[in-house]
């Protein structure tokens, strides 16, 4: 799966490591976890088909959501996760990736407790081009 892949990814890369250890979280952080980490999802995925069976192309939608204590941790984190994804290709763990295109970012506080902790956030999408295994509709 490409969510667990992109884990994969990230945790071996050291520049991001460095920042956030292997505070990555699919979906939702713990409540009592460390910051800074990141969280992130599927947004969704498009499978390109012909007629008769799909092509194992796809392209998926992946949020990271990042949260630090300042603007600033969490620019630094964002920047680095650029940096090791944009325009990447090669593997996943057991996913080829043809393209990661870093397609949009955004920095600010985390509206639901900005007001009480002061938890900044920055949101990123990545959009993912991959191959996976083929589906035949008619058999051959």
């Amino acid at each position: 799966m490409i969510e667990a892949d992109l884990y994969t990814y990230l945790t071996n890369q050291a520049t991001v490591t460095n920042l956030v250890s292997t505070r990555i979280y699919p979906d939702a952080a713990p409540q009592s976890a460390t910051m800074p980490l990141i969280v992130y999802s599927k947004q969704s995925t498009d499978r390109q088909i012909t007629l008769k069976r799909s092509v194992g192309i796809c392209t998926a939608r992946i949020q990271l959501d990042i949260f630090g204590a300042s603007r600033t941790v969490c620019e630094n984190i964002v920047e680095q996760i650029r940096l090791v994804t944009d325009g990447f290709q090669g593997n996943w763990g057991t996913t080829f990736i043809h393209l990661c295109k870093f397609d949009s970012e955004s920095v600010g506080w985390d509206l639901e407790t900005a007001k009480d902790v002061g938890i900044h956030r920055a949101t990123l999408d990545l959009v993912v081009s991959f191959s996976e295994s083929v589906t035949d509709f008619f058999g051959g």
